[in-house]
């Protein structure tokens, strides 16, 4: 019982001290220097703001992006028998299905460059 005792007695003398310390610390302006340094760590690097990188945290070239949703338009459309004038909407539709997967992490980018 005793030594219970001694231990939450010394338990209790070092929770002094260190709120001692910390008051001492703030009253010197030694917690404003260390809260400063905190606050100037380095920002990530922003990437290029188009739909994909907004939403998602992988990069993709304008270029890859492009040619997947390429494909994605020439497969609706070969879907739909390529009848002429739906282009348009097939592009359209193709950007969204891939700027979706995308974001949700669906479709894998190879050679995507980290930002």
């Amino acid at each position: 019982m005793t030594t219970q005792i001694t231990q939450s007695v010394a338990a209790a003398e070092r929770a002094l001290a260190e709120r001692a310390k910390k008051g001492r610390d703030i009253e010197s302006g030694a917690a404003h220097v260390h809260a400063v340094k905190a606050r100037k760590r380095r920002k990530a690097a922003t990437p290029p703001s188009n739909s994909i990188v907004t939403r998602s945290s992988a990069y993709i070239e304008p270029e890859a992006r492009n040619a997947m949703v390429a494909e994605a338009a020439y497969f609706r459309s070969a879907h739909r028998g390529f009848e002429p004038g739906h282009e348009i909407d097939d592009w359209l539709s193709a950007e969204s299905e891939i700027d979706a997967a995308l974001a949700r992490g669906d479709i894998s980018v190879c050679g995507a460059a980290r930002p």
